[in-house]
């Protein structure tokens, strides 16, 4: 026989091997209770969640809560008037709930709740309906871990149970913050001091609530963000986050989304020993379907709804049978390269409408000299929207399937678009025509052929890079027979080209705007007035500025400028000659 370093095994090394056993079975070792001090995280929040709820499963009808200074300790009291403890054995027995079968059945209680005051002295009195008298029981800090006899003493106590803690000096300013989240969602009235805590149904506030299962299921229609610690499922009190379903319309800033109030349903169960999660079963798999068809079945109340047409699709296989989405858009308008998102036009519904496609700003800002005015196309244009694709209404609608601009320069003749770039060699300025030309299908069916339509423009903006534009990069391309301002063009320049770098290492905003349009001013000075003209308004603009505000009140100056001379004077007034001049 082999051993593990290749050399063989003697036999009386062979005869001491252990056997293995033949079957196996799940156990708690001993050495747990020396370590039940790291079940709970020793905060007053998880000691009362967890008394709370063992006063609750003791058909208790009120809970006070209260902190005294007894024999020079600080010392926290919670009194219940429940039914007491019938075997004082079983509620220091890890795992032992000691609860009768109704409640056994309806909640799973793990036997665990007491341990999480491990590492206190603690004193519990209890009275006894089994052996109709009242007991106590001291366990001090160290007895929690060991394992130690302890001496169960009797007690004048007729009703409930009572259990007084040391407090640990953190605990003085978190008891009233904690208590209060404690007992927010209780069903029991409880008191600090001889305060009652508010108490709110964790559903308040519902569009919709239905009954499930044990569960009551509140659906609700808000614009709140949550977050994944946002609690989601009230379990007599204990909130806890949970993923749960929720659907978003396509305009609206709001959501649908649940809660979930559990009242009897014990296959919903809790990780413990902590509580603060559920298990993922199947009965929480179930749920989450129960909670996705009531949020379609509260939709369905509604006079209409813009859902998705997949989360329309959703619904149909819950069961539930929508109409379709309301047949409404919102006219087009064009993007703006400085733009977050897509800006919407007002809605547009009843009339004929043609589906425009979302383009690049620079693409949309040209194409709108054309689009602008009136109905070029024969309809009203409206912004595409893909989640909208598959109701009957939207998909016969027509829509445009291609944007191209033709250009006829003295330089080359092309065809652009949002994909493709300029010829090399061409540059900003006059060229003999530009055509706007759209393809256009009568419906999404993608057999339907395209009609393309041609208009003449006037203008063609091409970055070297459809965002983050260097607009000295980009070719502004103009009609031979174009009819456009300077500020007119500096105005789309910007709209079309605008987009800020925003790591750290750049300007602000503001500095990088006014930068931008100082530039595009003089590009469409330049193409439109002359290079010498351009100099001039780019002089003045510099001079207004940095300059004008410089001037006295009803003072004028003279400058005259060269290369690498200046002369500034005050202009001569009515009431005297000019003041000396500087150079």
């Amino acid at each position: 026989m082999n051993g593990r370093d290749g050399g063989m095994v003697r036999p009386s090394v062979r005869s001491a091997l252990m056997s293995l056993p033949r079957t196996i079975q799940t156990a708690v070792g001993q050495t747990l209770i020396g370590k039940v001090g790291r079940l709970f995280n020793g905060s007053v929040s998880d000691v009362l969640h967890e008394l709370l709820q063992n006063a609750r499963r003791a058909g208790a009808t009120r809970v006070d809560i209260d902190s005294l200074d007894l024999a020079g300790h600080p010392t926290l009291i919670i009194r219940d008037d429940g039914a007491g403890i019938d075997d004082p054995a079983k509620l220091v027995t890890l795992g032992e709930s000691g609860w009768n079968s109704d409640i056994a059945d309806r909640e799973d209680p793990a036997g665990m709740g007491v341990f999480s005051l491990a590492g206190h002295r603690v004193e519990i009195r209890s009275f006894s309906p089994a052996a109709s008298q009242g007991w106590r029981v001291i366990i001090t800090p160290d007895a929690w871990e060991t394992g130690m006899p302890l001496e169960i003493a009797p007690h004048s106590i007729d009703r409930g149970t009572e259990i007084l803690i040391d407090m640990p000096e953190t605990w003085g300013d978190q008891l009233a913050p904690a208590a209060s989240r404690a007992t927010k969602y209780y069903p029991l009235p409880v008191r600090l001091g001889s305060d009652p805590l508010e108490r709110l149904d964790f559903l308040a506030g519902a569009r919709r609530v239905e009954e499930w299962n044990g569960c009551r299921i509140g659906v609700f229609h808000d614009r709140e963000l949550y977050t994944s610690q946002d609690p989601r499922i009230n379990f007599h009190g204990v909130s806890i986050p949970c993923e749960l379903p929720q659907v978003h319309e396509i305009e609206g800033q709001y959501a649908w989304r649940v809660r979930i109030d559990i009242v009897d349903a014990p296959a919903l169960q809790l990780v413990l020993p902590a509580r603060k999660e559920m298990v993922q079963n199947a009965a929480l798999g179930a749920l989450r379907e129960a909670a996705e068809q009531a949020i379609y079945r509260t939709i369905a109340t509604n006079d209409s709804h813009r859902l998705p047409h997949a989360q329309w699709l959703r619904a149909v296989t819950l069961g539930i049978i929508l109409p379709e989405a309301e047949p409404w858009l919102s006219a087009w308008e064009p993007r703006i390269a400085d733009g977050h998102g897509i800006a919407e036009g007002n809605r547009i519904a009843g009339e004929a409408m043609i589906l425009l496609p979302t383009e690049e700003p620079h693409i949309e800002q040209c194409a709108n000299r054309v689009l602008r005015t009136g109905k070029p196309l024969g309809g009203t244009l409206v912004r595409e929207i893909h989640a909208l694709e598959g109701y009957s209404w939207y998909d016969a609608l027509p829509r445009v399937t291609g944007l191209s601009f033709h250009v006829d320069s003295e330089a080359a003749i092309y065809d652009y678009n949002a994909d493709s770039i300029v010829p090399e060699g061409v540059e900003s300025g006059r060229v003999s025509a530009i055509t706007l030309e759209i393809a256009i299908s009568a419906s999404r069916d993608p057999s339907e052929d395209s009609d393309v339509y041609a208009f003449p423009t006037d203008v063609l903006i091409a970055p070297d890079d459809a965002w983050y534009a260097d607009i000295d990069q980009t070719a502004i391309l103009l009609a031979s027979d174009a009819i456009i301002s300077p500020i007119s063009l500096a105005v789309l320049i910007d709209a079309a080209c605008f987009s800020p770098g925003d790591d750290c290492g750049y300007d602000s905003w503001e500095t990088q705007h006014a930068y931008f349009q100082k530039r595009a001013r003089h590009i469409a000075n330049e193409l439109l007035l002359g290079e010498e003209t351009a100099i001039i308004e780019r002089i003045r603009g510099a001079l207004w500025d940095e300059v004008s505000w410089l001037v006295p009140d009803g003072r004028k100056i003279s400058i005259v400028a060269g290369r690498n001379e200046m002369t500034v004077a005050y202009m001569p007034t009515p009431d005297g000659p000019a003041a000396p001049s500087a150079a």
